[in-house]
């Protein structure tokens, strides 16, 4: 029996946080470097962040390096749970995207897939996040989801978010799990970035239109699947067992 692995991005894949992580990171970089608003023009979705906070350094002219990017990271995850904390917090709805003002929220379906994955012998769960190992805790203990993932790879092991998907396979393997191609593995995320590091690897993507790219703009990446949210489970277990 040939064990898949399933890789999940996190936000707007499996949750929304109304934001909080950009919020934080912007009151992190202040409080670390006395300028606000660093992330105003700088492109979130889907990216790691070390990237994202490489290109807020180069847009305000900063060059950082040691002991104040991990003062940065240390206040951004102190933020972050302050974000997650505040407002309406976790609520099982239908909230769509990941950006400020929408309702924190599990997105449709995910509580109920990841209980019947987590149930086979067949499956392996794991994180692929440009979110950094500390923050994507924090996301998913808030919202009682980091029980189902064992282990993933962040986006401090990585700038380009296509070089986990190696990162992840090697890892599988030293876990003792048994060697597996690339066609093996399914990447669930919500932007054209989850999609090209997917088909980049060699591996399947799943594409849920619950972040801030709509089905059209996810259907130009050509996903194997692609899905408005993960209610229906039918077209992942088509993809799942169908291989």
């Amino acid at each position: 029996m040939t064990k898949k692995l399933i890789l999940f991005d996190i936000d707007g894949t499996l949750i929304v946080s109304g934001g909080a992580g950009a919020r934080a990171m912007t009151r992190a970089f202040e409080e670390t470097w006395g300028l606000s608003d660093a992330l105003r023009h700088v492109d979130v979705a889907g990216r790691t962040d070390n990237i994202i906070l490489e290109d807020a350094l180069r847009a305000t002219g900063i060059v950082a390096a040691g002991e104040p990017l991990e003062r940065f990271k240390r206040i951004y995850c102190e933020f972050l749970r302050e974000e997650l904390r505040s407002g309406s917090g976790a609520s099982a709805g239908h909230g769509n995207g990941t950006g400020n003002g929408r309702p924190k929220c599990v997105l449709p379906g995910i509580l109920p897939l990841l209980d019947t994955l987590a149930a086979r012998a067949d499956v392996s769960l794991a994180l692929l996040t440009g979110n950094y190992p500390e923050s994507a805790e924090i996301k998913l203990r808030h919202f009682d989801l980091w029980r189902y993932f064992e282990w993933g790879v962040y986006g401090n092991e990585a700038t380009d978010r296509h070089d986990l998907l190696p990162i992840a396979m090697q890892r599988h393997l030293d876990r003792g799990a048994p060697s597996i191609e690339p066609a093996d593995v399914i990447i669930v995320g919500d932007t054209p970035h989850d999609v090209s590091c997917a088909h980049r690897g060699g591996a399947k993507a799943i594409a849920v239109a619950t972040g801030n790219f709509t089905l059209d703009a996810l259907s130009g990446c050509q996903p194997d699947v692609l899905v408005r949210d993960l209610s229906d489970h039918t077209p992942f277990f088509a993809l799942l067992d169908g291989n």
